[in-house]
């Protein structure tokens, strides 16, 4: 077939198959990292019981990275309150933009799983803002989970 095929369009088809990969690379999509050990609300509300508890945080940690506009990220949210133990994990993006990122999350509450594949979100306040600050929710009709935390001074990086 390409024996076949003139010459001219066989080098345009070849001269192609280099430039798009050159082109895909020249255009990459921004990456945003941050993170934070200043988690300073953490509220978990029960939809059975109507009764919500907001915890006083002791000890947390918080990174998420990710890039704009695709399915690649990662978060991780582990904190510690008087009595309990929490850790949200992101599983699978749906979404994502400059400022934020949707997808599902596996959150475990003293190891044991209260909400697998829950919808949620977390916004990050862009720079130039004054301060910077990241808050979410995640939530699947069951049991709810609200956070908000200060990044940590100058762990952020956009590139």
């Amino acid at each position: 077939m390409l024996s076949n095929m003139p010459k001219s369009v066989f080098n345009g088809l070849a001269a192609l198959t280099v430039a798009v990969p050159v082109l895909a690379w020249s255009n990459l999509l921004p990456v945003h990292n941050v993170r934070s050990s200043a988690v300073s609300m953490f509220h978990e509300y029960d939809y059975a019981l109507q009764q919500g508890t907001s915890h006083t945080v002791g000890y947390s940690r918080a990174t998420l990275s990710w890039q704009e506009g695709t399915l690649q990220s990662f978060g991780n949210l582990q904190l510690k309150t008087k009595t309990d133990t929490f850790e949200l994990k992101l599983v699978r993006t749906t979404s994502s933009d400059v400022d934020e990122i949707q997808g599902e999350w596996d959150v475990y509450k003293n190891g044991n799983p209260t909400c697998a594949g829950c919808k949620g979100s977390v916004y990050v306040a862009p720079v130039g803002l004054g301060y910077e600050y990241f808050k979410g929710w995640v939530d699947n009709g069951k049991v709810a989970y609200s956070f908000y935390g200060d990044l940590d001074p100058n762990t952020r990086y956009d590139y």
